[in-house]
């Protein structure tokens, strides 16, 4: 069978920050906990923000380093999310028509929580190996831009973002392993979203059917391919960060299920085989359905250039519950990972103050999946654009009106 693997990916996480210390101190929260989290700072979504613009401005720039022939020979798009807009039409729909993508493009819609988006790669891989065309490619994007769960202790960990990742048959970055996956499901009600307003979070359940998944998972995958050895088979590990400290409380938990493994080769191998993929997520927050996604990302990012064939251990884990832990080979990169410098990206946000944040987060209340009419006030996203991409527009929500949305590019205001 061909190869089949990720051939670009790209990223985009937002205009504005806050740092989460300050968010902490702003809610009377516990300040202990937060060296459980291992967060820095999260992205917040701008009012005139929304799943297909994020979606869009992470695909665009990835799109635009190809060429016209790889545009065309995009025969699949699937976008991950929690934050569908419509309970028939897919996000998708709008997000093919901003991209310019061929009319001889299959697009759909993956939802189930934060594992949508590696179950769409997961989906996109199977396609693109059967696909008729030897050049057919598939478009992948996890992303999120949740209602923000406000005077919760979810909140300081809850961000917004967009992963877009092409597909095929010539791998760069990484190549699937054919049939090298694991899996578990079951239902267990730890987070429900009932309505287009209402987020009901049950934390501990959540993390308790999280590591349970894990394990469960991974001893599927040894089922399937005998003589794997978590420790020794693979060389990086990538695991679905809701925050960083639910990772490293993931992994411990394996560790000890598997095996009798001190503290502190615990720690090493956490630090040795986790820590590279977890210096996005830490900056950016929760992002759902892409958040595996940016995980990847930032490990591709901080792993360098060693010698081919490495192998990824990838957990994805969504709640309600789905889970898989799959692996793939990296191929020694050849120029940049993404299509924009992601760490220069994050440092360029505008980091906001409490009050700042507040208010667009009061702003932002008013945009949710199902209401009718909506204007935007793009005078920030005008204001801020040009901090992160100076040289490139950036696709903002202009108005809802009558259920019908529109989209519009602004640049960055550098007067």
């Amino acid at each position: 069978m061909k190869p089949v693997g990720i051939e670009d990916i790209n990223a985009y996480l937002g205009l504005a920050c806050i740092e989460v210390q300050d968010l902490f101190h702003a809610r009377g929260m516990n300040t202990a906990r937060m060296a459980n989290l291992l967060m820095q700072r999260k992205t917040v979504a701008l009012p005139c923000e929304d799943v297909v613009s994020y979606a869009v401005n992470a695909a665009r720039p990835l799109l635009a380093r190809h060429d016209e022939e790889t545009r065309n020979s995009i025969e699949l798009l699937v976008v991950g999310t929690e934050s569908g807009l419509d309970l028939s039409k897919a996000t998708a729909t709008w997000i093919h028509q901003l991209l310019g993508l061929p009319r001889t493009c299959r697009l759909y819609e993956v939802k189930q929580a934060c594992y949508a988006g590696i179950a769409g790669l997961q989906m996109a891989v199977a396609q693109m190996a059967v696909a008729s065309r030897e050049n057919a490619r598939a478009l992948v994007i996890g992303c999120d831009v949740p209602r923000l769960a406000r005077d919760t202790t979810a909140e300081p960990s809850q961000g917004a973002g967009a992963v877009a990742v092409l597909v095929g048959s010539r791998p760069t970055l990484a190549t699937a392993e054919f049939g090298a996956s694991g899996y578990c499901s079951f239902e267990v009600t730890d987070v429900r979203r009932p309505t287009p307003t209402d987020h009901v979070w049950d934390p501990d359940l959540s993390l308790i059917s999280y590591v349970q998944c894990l394990k469960t998972a991974y001893s599927d995958y040894v089922s399937r391919r005998p003589g794997t050895d978590f420790l020794t088979s693979f060389d990086h590990l990538v695991f679905h960060t809701p925050f960083p400290g639910a990772v490293r409380g993931a992994h411990r938990s394996l560790l000890r299920s598997l095996d009798r493994i001190g503290p502190d080769r615990i720690a090493e191998d956490f630090h040795r085989r986790l820590e590279d993929s977890l210096h996005y997520p830490a900056q950016v927050g929760n992002i759902y359905a892409g958040t595996t996604l940016l995980a990847l990302l930032s490990l591709l990012d901080h792993a360098g250039t060693a010698e081919p064939g490495r192998r990824v251990g990838i957990f994805s884990y969504g709640s309600g519950c789905s889970s898989e832990f799959c692996s793939y080979q990296l191929l020694p990169a050849t120029g940049p990972v993404s299509a924009t410098d992601t760490a220069a990206e994050l440092a360029a946000r505008t980091r906001l103050d409490v009050a700042s944040y507040d208010g667009i987060a009061d702003a932002g209340d008013r945009l949710y999946a199902g209401v009718a009419d909506y204007e935007s006030d793009l005078s920030l996203a005008q204001e801020l654009a040009g901090t992160v991409r100076p040289d490139h527009p950036l696709t903002m929500l202009e108005h809802i009106r009558g259920h019908e949305r529109r989209y519009v590019d602004v640049t960055g205001d550098k007067s």
